[in-house]
């Protein structure tokens, strides 16, 4: 792609096709104004001196502030009248004003960058005007050039045809380029998205800067972008040279990574980035355009001298330049620099053939550095980050690795510590289960011979403490072993008119309430259940308990079982104590809850827990029904499977 867009810019300089052989230029010659202020009236009276320049070479005038004076001599030899178009220069040329002879006067017609396009009678790029020349006749013409960019004097007598042509290829060219780094730029955008790197939007970007200068210089942005602003017209062209100039040194600090390597350096680089910024503000701000041009090329000979020592210190410091040069991506900038200051006669006169390809060569070059730059920076950058991930993954697998360790130990000292808890309950449970049975029996015959109403008191106190106690432990084991999955259903026949008659009886010596039985008739005719029978004698003690704790002591319990509607069991036990408020119902089954109306009633808040659980292993329900002060019904809901049919 890009050695095409060197090879046809060659082209693009070339001759179109040579002038017209029956009307031709005679003589041109050139007198300088030094002044600037030599008008018409003087140039006729002869107060300047012409001499005569080669018409068929492109004459460089450099940039200055003096105007220059054509004379030109047309010849028109042919027996008809012919319109053609007479060529004065490039597009970038600010005032150029062409003056002729008619009706005994000289009329003047303006061009230039000074007017705006809109306003030219003839729509090229080039300076042109055009001429009626009379059969068998010599004109002559005088022509107005002053700018303040490079004056360039290129004179020509043209058939419209044949300068169209010759403006429409150097426009394909143009566009043909403009192409070339609109894709350029298109490509760094997508780079910069891929990669995550600043450095291709940069590049990218001074494509597009560069597009914007060429387009100026070449006049194409005069014509399609801002036909009706002369004074951008001409500004816009350095201003974005300079522009492009500020992402070059961008990139000098991304490529040669100069805040890391050459912090003392990358300081100079920063006071350039702003000169430079502030030469595209003055060159939007102020008319001062020549010097405003000069200050920008000789920041730029820094940009030039500078670019390849600071690209040998980086690689000194570390930098790996050896791929793409030092600094050899600024051999556009360089080049243009030299002609700049050729044409100002600061260096001696440069030849055509290294103009035409110079600037092409420099920008194919410094275009391949730049990716190849690039390219090495980011294989870098993925290097370095393999690198990381891979000391980062082989630090998580140690710590992985460390921390399995200390798991598997803690694990260990966990499994340890429960194993010695479930070993000191089943000793305690043991231990204290023997002397609690004792402490009963021997209260119970005391009991039974006790004569005054103080000492059964006092023993029932004892029996109550005794049963409370042995009721604690049987809850808090069965609570062990549910949590740790250590208990097994062991389901045999109950009959459950004897379990429950028993529980009454039971309750019915120890508690100070009547504990009254409510049994169906279909319940005692079904009679036979399929339970654990441990389990399900811990669910209704802890239900019974419950009612016997908040109930008054002179109260009712009530433990009623009826067959429901789906032929299920449905036991219910029935208290008139304190209730339960409505929005604890549900967090009363939670383990070590309390309700927050239980005053100074003692308990662990494990027994509701351990009703639900039970009840959950044997298929069935836990509901309970309460208002508060009005007492409270706990309602076993066991499946009909449960049933055993003889």
């Amino acid at each position: 792609m890009l050695v095409g867009c060197w090879l046809l810019s060659g082209l693009s300089y070339a001759p179109a096709a040579a002038c017209d052989d029956s009307a031709r230029l005679q003589q041109v010659m050139l007198a300088e104004d030094v002044s600037a202020r030599v008008g018409l009236d003087e140039v006729l009276a002869g107060q300047l001196p012409f001499h005569p320049i080669n018409a068929e070479l492109p004459v460089n005038l450099g940039s200055t502030d003096s105007v220059f004076w054509l004379r030109i001599r047309l010849e028109n030899p042919g027996d008809q009248t012919v319109t053609r178009w007479l060529a004065i220069g490039p597009a970038r040329l600010r005032h150029v004003s062409l003056f002729e002879p008619k009706d005994g006067r000289w009329q003047e017609t303006r061009g230039g960058m000074a007017e705006p396009f809109s306003n030219r009678a003839i729509p090229t790029l080039s300076q042109t005007f055009e001429l009626d020349l009379p059969p068998h006749s010599t004109r002559e013409v005088l022509a107005r050039v002053a700018s303040e960019t490079t004056i360039m004097i290129k004179p020509g007598l043209w058939k419209a045809e044949q300068f169209m042509l010759m403006e429409q290829k150097n426009e394909r060219m143009t566009y043909f380029i403009s192409g070339m780094l609109l894709l350029t730029l298109v490509l760094g955008l997508l780079l910069a998205l891929l990669a995550h790197e600043l450095a291709f939007l940069v590049f990218g970007l001074s494509a597009l800067c560069y597009t914007l200068f060429f387009w100026g210089f070449s006049g194409l942005a005069y014509r399609e972008l801002w036909p009706d602003s002369p004074e951008w017209a001409l500004h816009s062209i350095s201003f974005f040279e300079t522009l492009s100039a500020v992402l070059l040194l961008v990139l000098h600090r991304i490529l040669l990574k100069t805040p890391r390597y050459l912090p003392r350096l990358d300081r100079v680089v920063v006071l350039l980035i702003a000169c430079f910024l502030l030469l595209a503000a003055l060159m939007v701000l102020t008319p001062y355009y020549s010097i405003l041009v000069l200050l920008m090329k000789l920041a730029g000979l820094v940009i030039a001298v500078g670019s390849p020592v600071l690209g040998y210190y980086a690689s000194r410091q570390g930098v790996p330049l050896s791929g793409y040069g030092y600094a050899l991506y600024t051999l556009p900038w360089q080049v243009s620099s030299v002609y700049y200051f050729a044409s100002i006669n600061w260096l001696p006169p440069l030849p055509i053939w290294p103009g035409l390809y110079g600037v092409p060569s420099a920008l194919l070059l410094s275009t391949v550095f730049i990716l190849y730059g690039l390219a090495d920076q980011l294989n870098q950058a993925r290097r370095a980050h393999e690198r990381l991930e891979q000391r980062q993954r082989e630090l998580l697998e140690g710590l992985v690795m460390e921390r399995t360790i200390e798991l598997q130990l803690a694990k260990t000292l966990a499994e340890q510590a429960l194993e010695d808890q479930h070993h000191f309950l089943a000793m305690v449970s043991h231990e204290v289960r023997s002397p609690l049975a004792n402490i009963k029996t021997a209260a119970q015959l005391l009991e039974l011979r006790a004569k005054d109403h103080d000492s059964i008191d006092i023993l029932g106190r004892i029996l109550r403490g005794a049963h409370r106690l042995a009721k604690f432990f049987d809850n808090y084991l069965t609570f062990d072993r549910l949590n740790t999955q250590q208990w097994v259903l062991s389901e045999t026949r109950v009959d459950l008119p004897v379990l429950l008659q028993t529980l009454c009886e039971h309750y019915a010596q120890v508690a100070a309430h009547q504990v009254y039985l409510s049994l169906r008739p279909e319940v005692v005719k079904l009679r036979w259940l399929r339970a654990d029978a441990q389990l399900l004698r811990v669910l209704l003690d802890n239900l019974i308990e419950n009612a016997l704790k908040y109930s008054p002591g002179d109260s009712t319990i009530v433990l009623s079982a009826r067959i429901g509607e789906d032929d299920d069991l449905q036991l219910a036990v029935s208290d008139q104590g304190i209730g339960i408020a409505a929005d604890e119902l549900d967090l009363v089954f939670n383990k070590f809850f309390r309700s927050t109306q239980v005053g100074r009633v003692v308990g662990a808040g494990l027994g509701l827990y351990l009703v639900r659980q039970i009840a959950g292993l044997h298929g069935g329900s836990i509901k309970l029904n309460s208002r508060p002060g009005k007492g409270t019904t706990a309602v076993l809901t066991l499946p009909q499977q449960r049933w055993i049919h003889e």
